[in-house]
């Protein structure tokens, strides 16, 4: 624990050299400080994207910089033992034990870099949580041993296998499964750059000095509270960061969906006015007397008709935008489209809402059909309906390949672009909710089903 751990274990060493010899002290101290260091880290890992055959060569830095460090204090010792024993190279002794240290600490920020996919500034900060967590631990111990007046040792294996489960559980289920944002912990380089040097600064110097006085037990508390403080305050700080960048997206999003929507909502009304016009020009071909300009308009007009076709009519203004809109879409990528809808029961669920619902819905449908080779297999089922008071929303489609679901049960998108394509279902999820509905999506026989369920009080 810093030159503190160092002076301390420089007189457990002599101990244990009577007992043991001090070769095989060094090498336990090493795989234990590692093993203590490495479980919180491995917590704070798990939740992150890893890097292509990462877990390999992180395994190797740990291995290979494990027997390094092992044989280093021997060799040392080798040449400097009674010398140190009496205490002639006790400066020497203090600061093999900081290179020690710092190597260990070394090999486990370049482990986290390797297996993770993070920068070196941010491997250095999940590095600095796990030693956060690690020293919890450590002075749980500690008082551990004070407070039994030295029965229970600080290694003994009734604290000290206690002490190493909750490390890593702590690091894993209370900090890094409630922070890590689509594989990554929502952090800038410069943050975590400065927050390693305050957890390392504060804890690892007020250790040196209460260790020095003689107060070893009383910095343990304190240390705790320290760190425990210096946790939370991480915890929450990334949570926030979270939020903001959830909101950043829905707001560019809103944005987007707003600007569709408008354009979609002239692009209907340009084709309603076309429609009427028709009708009007059906009228003045019925009276025409020359066989030949009739049949020519007529197969002019009949050209265009099969646009007007797309035109989807369900008593709602604004879902007869989104329709119309998909369809098309459908009609120029030769997929069949059917609804059977009352839009009239979706009246309770605002203009914006309504368009970014159904607009992501049929967006991922589409997008499934597209993949499709045959496209006789292409199609699109839309179904709103009341029954027996309950609003219920269907969209089917056909997919291929296979799906993969978070623990949300919500599928995952495939697309590199996880940020802005994985959204589109969140928040889908998040404006069913929001009218009090739920969300349901199944897959059986190669179809893939939306469904969505609002209570009566909308409903109607």
């Amino acid at each position: 624990r810093g030159l503190v751990g160092s002076e301390m274990c420089i007189r457990d060493r002599w101990r244990f050299e009577m007992e043991w010899g001090f070769e095989m002290e060094v090498t336990s101290f090493n795989f234990l400080y590692m093993l203590e260091m490495l479980l919180p880290a491995i917590g704070l890992c798990i939740p992150l994207k890893k890097r292509e055959h990462g877990m390999g060569k992180a395994m190797a830095i740990i291995i290979v910089g494990t027997c390094l460090l092992g044989v280093l204090p021997i060799f040392y010792i080798k040449y400097y033992g009674t010398e140190m024993q009496q205490g002639i190279l006790w400066v020497e002794s203090v600061i093999l034990m900081f290179v020690w240290f710092a190597l260990i600490w070394a090999i486990l920020i370049f482990s986290i870099y390797f297996c993770t996919e993070s920068s070196i500034y941010e491997a250095m900060y999940i590095f600095a949580l796990s030693y956060g967590v690690e020293h919890i631990f450590y002075c749980i111990r500690v008082l551990v041993e004070h407070f039994t007046g030295g029965i229970i040792g600080n290694k003994h294996p009734i604290v000290y296998i206690p002490c190493l489960a909750g490390s890593f559980l702590l690091a894993y289920f209370w900090f890094a499964k409630g922070t890590v944002y689509e594989g990554k912990y929502p952090i800038g380089a410069i943050s975590a750059t400065t927050t390693s040097v305050v957890l390392m600064g504060i804890v690892w110097g007020l250790s040196i000095v209460m260790d020095y006085l003689g107060y070893a037990h009383i910095h343990s508390i304190y240390a705790i509270l320290c760190c425990l403080f210096i946790l939370t305050n991480q915890r929450e700080q990334m949570k926030r960061e979270t939020e903001r960048i959830e909101f950043s997206q829905k707001e560019q999003l809103w944005e987007k969906t707003k600007l569709r929507y408008e354009m979609s909502k002239e692009s209907i009304a340009v084709v309603n006015q076309h429609y009427h016009d028709m009708k009007h020009q059906l009228m003045i071909l019925s009276t025409m007397s020359d066989e030949d300009k009739r049949k020519a308009k007529l197969q002019d007009m009949e050209s265009k008709i099969a646009a007007y076709d797309a035109v989807v009519r369900t008593g709602n203004e604004y879902l007869d935008t989104v329709l119309t809109e998909k369809k098309l879409t459908c009609q120029s990528n030769q997929i069949s489209m059917s609804c059977i809808a009352d839009g009239s029961q979706l009246a309770f669920m605002d203009e914006l809402d309504l368009y970014t619902l159904f607009g992501n819905a049929l967006d991922n449908a589409i997008e499934a059909n597209q993949k499709i080779s045959n496209v006789h297999e292409r199609w699109i089922s839309v179904q709103i309906q009341n029954k027996k008071g309950i609003l219920l929303v269907e969209i089917v489609n056909p997919y291929e390949g296979s799906l993969v679901y978070d623990s949300n049960h919500m599928p995952v998108t495939s697309k590199q672009d996880t940020g802005s394509h994985g959204f589109g279902t969140k928040s889908m999820k998040n404006i069913v909710e929001h009218y009090g509905g739920q969300m349901v999506i199944k897959t059986e026989q190669n179809k893939y089903l939306l469904r969505m369920i609002f209570q009566n009080s909308h409903g109607r």
